[in-house]
């Protein structure tokens, strides 16, 4: 079962980042800008993604830990994606090499991803901890990467294998960058 779920997860991961542009290798350095600054509208700015990595500490339980960044990213006006991976996952490190690119602000620029790597919490031997996390949006346990988007209650959205699927059906190039500009709520502004 657990082949399965890699070379499914394989195949994902494939298909979302098979046309990322720098995917496999760092962005370029930057360089002096043939056109004017006027050039690039404001809203083109490339920014890298907001990732804040969940770790064991002895005084804060990993419910309590998620709830309160969660908490956080909310109240900086931020849309909120869960990733759990592992160094032995190769879709998991693709996935975190695209996290190191830079888009577009307006595409990713309002979303914090909290992630949760089983290194770290196997060798806290608090895995208990970290699969009672997982199961609040998924009952399996131990299959690599999970990604998902989750409401400001902390509520599943949709999650990255479902939103390939979608981008495809609608002929929108499934990239990470797409997905999280695609389910940006079209009435945020009040």
């Amino acid at each position: 079962m657990r082949v399965l779920s890699l070379t499914v997860s394989l195949s994902i991961c494939a298909c979302l980042f098979a046309h990322v542009p720098g995917c496999s290798s760092p962005p370029p350095a930057p360089q002096a800008a043939p056109a004017p600054a006027a050039a690039q509208p404001a809203g083109e700015a490339l920014v890298g993604y907001d990732l804040r990595r969940l770790r064991p500490r002895d005084e804060e339980t990993l419910a309590a830990m998620f709830d309160r960044l969660l908490a956080q990213a909310v109240a900086d006006g931020k849309r909120v994606a869960v990733l759990f991976s592992a160094d032995w996952c190769e879709p998991c490190r693709e996935l975190e090499t695209e996290l190191g690119n830079r888009h577009k602000a307006a595409e990713i620029g309002d979303v914090r991803f909290l992630e949760l790597k089983e290194e770290d919490w196997t060798a806290a031997a608090r895995m208990d901890e970290f699969n009672e996390l997982r199961r609040r949006w998924a009952d399996q346990v131990g299959s690599y990467p999970l990604l998902l988007l989750l409401d400001a209650e902390g509520k599943r959205v949709e999650e990255m294998k479902q939103a390939i699927e979608r981008l495809e059906a609608a002929k929108i190039e499934p990239t990470l960058a797409h997905w999280l500009a695609d389910t940006r709520p079209k009435n945020s502004a009040s």
